[in-house]
Formats: C-alpha cells, structure tokens, sequence
C-alpha cells in the first residue's frame, strides 16, 4: 500500500492507517512497513444496561425478602392461632380439667372429709348398754354406723397380732371391768394399738364392720361383732 507518510518529524510507532481507519500500521520514522494489526475495539460502556441489571437484581431481591418475611409471619400466625381460632366453648373445654383429673380431686377432697369425720369425736353416737347389744345381736344391719363403746382387752398377743384384739365390751362404763361382757374382735383403723395391752380399760371410737368367725385356741370357732377403732384411750386397768 502505497500511503502517504506521516510528517518526518513523527517518531516511530503504531499509527491509524490512512487507507484503512480499521487497522494499525508500523511505521519506522522513515516510511510504512508491512507490519500492521487491528485498532484495539474500545470497551462499551456498561453504564445503562448494567445499571438496569444491578437495579433488577436489587428489586427481586427485596421481593423475595418480602415474600420470606411473609411467609415466616402467615406461618407464625397459623401456629399461634389454634387457639384465637377455637371456638369460645372450644378455649373453655380446653381449659377444663380432665375427667381424670376431677375425679381425682374429688376423690381427694372425700378422703379428706372422711378423714376429718372419723378424727372427730363428736361424728361418733353414744349407746346404752341394751342399744349396744342389740348392734352386736346384728352387727351387719349396723355397718358403717360409728359408736363411743368401753372395754377390757382380753386377748392382745402373737395370735392375735399387732393390729387386731379381742375386747369385752359394753356400751357404757361399768362398774365392775368384769362386767363387760360383749366379746369384740377389734382392729386398727386410724388408732394405734402399740400402747395398749391385756386388761387395759379402753375407750373406743369405733366404726362397726359386721361380725367375724374365728378359731379359738381350744379348736373350736366363735363369731363375734368386728368394729374398726379410729380413736382409743386407755383410761385404767383390771390387772
């Protein structure tokens, strides 16, 4: 290509090719050589089109932020609404105690009554001598019935055990301790037998449990009125 030079003064170097504004030539400080290469392409600017990427990215990322944040908050307010969403008979039933649970209080609260029943003196009817053997004639026609009676133990040992004791009894403080003549068979209910012994005079609180047939030591069987002491006091002896 022939081309007209650039001004001698112009050093040596890569200029624009005066023919083809596309491609760079080599020019030596005298004349142009063959050497020669493309005009470097001039990077675009990124400004608008990279703005609006940056600007949609930015924009779907807060939606998807919000969409998140509504989600965890439908999610929270699903969970903590079982119970604003019941029913108000609904919120009531779940705030009453179990059947289980009522009748256990109930169950409680009764043992306590009876506790405080049977603990008291005044729960317990007196009885004259006659009225007392008529209970004993018929003793389970009087069960659960609760009488103040007196007495002399007869048989308090190994046989009898720590929990139970034959006592002769009468419905009244007799004169004579031989005069109780009401045979008893006796046992702990809310009273301890520990400090009561054979012919020991005894004051009984007593809840009446029927009769009971026993064996007595000669081989042969008794039956007597059974009652259950829940309070006793020794008040003498006839030993």
């Amino acid at each position: 290509m022939n081309q007209p030079p650039p001004p001698p003064t112009t050093p040596p170097g890569w200029y624009v090719d005066p023919g083809d504004p596309s491609m760079l030539r080599w020019w030596d400080g005298r004349q142009w050589t063959d050497n020669w290469q493309l005009v470097p392409q001039q990077p675009k600017k990124s400004g608008g089109i990279g703005k609006a990427l940056l600007i949609v990215g930015s924009s779907l990322l807060a939606v998807f932020v919000v969409l998140g944040g509504c989600a965890a908050l439908i999610a929270g307010s699903s969970s903590d609404g079982t119970d604003s969403d019941r029913t108000p008979a609904a919120r009531e039933r779940a705030a009453e105690p179990s059947e289980d649970s009522r009748a256990g209080e109930l169950e409680r609260q009764r043992r306590k009554q009876e506790l405080e029943r049977l603990t008291n003196k005044a729960s317990y009817r007196p009885a004259t001598t006659r009225e007392w053997q008529l209970i004993a004639k018929d003793p389970n026609a009087h069960k659960g019935e609760l009488y103040v009676i007196y007495g002399r133990v007869v048989q308090a040992d190994s046989v009898t055990g720590s929990s139970q004791m034959r006592v002769n009894t009468d419905g009244q403080q007799v004169e004579s301790a031989y005069d109780f003549d009401i045979n008893t068979v006796v046992t702990e209910g809310l009273a301890s037998f520990k400090q009561v012994v054979e012919d020991d005079l005894v004051a009984m609180w007593v809840s009446v449990e029927g009769d009971e047939t026993y064996t007595t030591m000669m081989g042969g069987s008794l039956t007597a009125p059974k009652v259950e002491v829940n309070i006793i006091e020794v008040y003498g002896s006839s030993g």
